[in-house]
């Protein structure tokens, strides 16, 4: 009957292979060839592949992934920061939606009606109430913009309390008809920065219930 033959004792290089492995350290270089079968067999039973030997050994794959500059990170990858908070558009100002063409600037001849105020018009109003879809000759734009305001103007002097908002009739003729019709509007107190109060004109279909006041 034989003696039981006890395993050796691992070597310095064969102990730190094996502890590597179980880390997931890459293996050195300048470890012995039985320190490396250690490292492969313990990388083999956990079913894990074995990190390059490029990488520094002291250097988790934590470490690695905390010291990656944001910017090298795939476009739709999120930091976690950014996977808590979502970010917001920028709100568009009176200006950037007057320079995308949503508003039309009719301020100077607000003025010129007694409007103190910056005011805007929205491209489906000038498009169907005050070019009529360009049935209106540009020379005589300007006056249809100047029954609207004027309109509006009355609307609000015979107001006590001006509220955000205020539905408002005016009158103005559709080609070929010549004969004037109401088109019902509605005009919106707001402002931003750059424009701290302005007043905007809308179509009344363009404005939800929700924030049309009960009683005007």
């Amino acid at each position: 009957m034989q003696p039981t033959k006890l395993p050796r004792t691992l070597t310095i290089d064969e102990k730190k292979a094996a502890d590597a492995a179980f880390k997931g350290l890459p293996f050195d270089a300048r470890w012995s060839p039985s320190a490396r079968a250690v490292y492969d067999g313990i990388c083999g039973a956990l079913g894990t592949p074995a990190p390059t030997e490029e990488q520094p050994a002291t250097e988790t794959t934590s470490q690695v992934a905390a010291q990656e500059d944001p910017a090298d990170q795939p476009a739709g990858a999120e930091s976690p920061a950014g996977a808590q908070s979502e970010v917001l558009p920028p709100v568009l100002t009176r200006n950037d939606a007057i320079e995308a063409g949503f508003l039309v600037d009719v301020t100077a001849i607000a003025h010129s009606v007694g409007l103190p105020v910056p005011v805007s018009i929205s491209k489906p109003l000038w498009v169907l109430g005050i070019t009529a879809s360009d049935t209106i000759p540009e020379d005589q734009r300007e006056a249809r913009v100047r029954d609207v305001l004027m309109a509006l103007r009355l609307r609000l002097a015979a107001t006590r309390v001006a509220p955000p908002g205020v539905e408002f009739p005016a009158l103005l003729t559709f080609p070929p008809d010549p004969v004037p019709q109401l088109l019902s509007l509605y005009t919106i107190a707001h402002g931003d920065q750059a424009t701290p109060y302005t007043l905007t004109v809308l179509l009344s279909n363009e404005v939800t219930a929700i924030i049309r006041p009960t009683n005007n």
